[in-house]
């Protein structure tokens, strides 16, 4: 979710690749056409019809514009103006097709981090467009899972995919750490830090975690310190967290007073909300959706903490994460 100013935008794909942006406060939809990702290129030419592939997106404000960063399956990553529609910066067919983008917020101008598929590689982008990806990485997995966090003044990055998750600070160029899932591989990961103002009434207190989601429905917790060697021997903070009845597809975490929480959607069409210290679920499933559960954010509507969840049925619920954590003083 963004907001440039005029309200808050959840911006989303649908199933055939067209780019919606939905204000939750005014309950309104718009589709977003976008310029043809490869513009240029002598093959686009050929096929004067062909849209963007676009299955995985990420968004970010820049310069009181909102700047998407797509591609999917099909696709490399490229940069748009969301509002005009204007390619910012476009791709060509022999750059590596995206399966996971994120947003890095950190101390400057808002990144994007984008994972290929197949050949492993990681670039950060400039929200700009003006000036070429940076590579950080060419050797890792099959990335289908990204997360950007800046923590104890790192950016770090963490990307999942086969099995392995891998933990990168970006300004060094190098690996923190990586942790590996004892069944599964990895679907979704997260990095959590704490509410800096309720750490001394957190069991975690205000250790970063690593947290990751895989196709054997379970949730993994991992510590993150500053010692961290790059090896993959790590152990959980406890045993894996159970409870969904298919794949695990989609995660977030939040800090919400003193405590540090995950959200995850799944191929058993529910949302479930879990108390990351105790690695037990909070509540009974969210039930709802008449489909997969493929994305899920926790946000802020109207001062209120809330979890937005899509999925293949096309329709997008808002669920008040306040209420299910017993925070609600109204």
């Amino acid at each position: 979710m963004v907001d440039a100013g005029a309200g808050p935008q959840v911006v989303c794909a649908d199933s055939w690749g067209a780019v919606w942006t939905w204000e939750p406060l005014r309950d309104e939809w718009r589709k977003r056409p976008l310029v043809y990702a490869f513009t240029g290129d002598p093959l686009a030419a050929q096929y004067p019809d062909a849209e963007n592939e676009i299955d995985t997106m990420a968004a970010a404000v820049f310069k009181g514009r909102v700047v998407l960063a797509a591609g999917g399956g099909e696709q490399a990553p490229a940069l748009w103006d969301l509002e005009s529609g204007e390619l910012l910066r476009g791709t060509t067919y022999d750059e590596p097709y995206v399966g996971a983008i994120a947003t890095l917020r950190d101390e400057g101008a808002p990144r994007f981090v984008t994972g290929s598929q197949y050949v492993g590689q990681l670039l950060v982008w400039e929200s700009s467009g003006q000036v070429p990806p940076v590579e950080v990485a060419n050797d890792l997995y099959d990335i289908t899972s990204l997360a950007a966090a800046w923590i104890d003044g790192r950016s770090l990055v963490a990307s999942g995919g086969d099995g392995v998750v891998d933990v990168r600070d970006l300004a060094r160029n190098e690996q923190v750490a990586s942790f590996t899932p004892d069944d599964g591989d990895v679907r979704a990961v997260a990095l959590s830090k704490s509410n800096s103002s309720s750490t001394s009434a957190s069991r975690l207190g205000d250790r970063p975690l690593v947290v990751a989601a895989t196709d054997a429905a379970e949730l993994y917790v991992w510590e993150l310190s500053g010692g961290d060697s790059g090896n993959g021997d790590h152990e959980p903070v406890h045993d894996p967290i159970t409870g969904h009845e298919d794949d695990i597809l989609t995660l977030d975490t939040a800090a919400v007073g003193d405590r540090r929480i995950a959200v995850t959607g799944a191929a058993d069409q529910t949302v479930r909300v879990w108390d990351l210290a105790e690695g037990t679920a909070v509540g009974a499933p969210l039930s709802g959706h008449q489909d997969d559960v493929e994305a899920v954010s926790t946000t802020t509507l109207r001062g209120r903490d809330v979890i937005l969840s899509a999925g293949g049925d096309g329709a997008i619920r808002a669920w008040d994460l306040a209420a299910l954590l017993g925070r609600d003083t109204d």
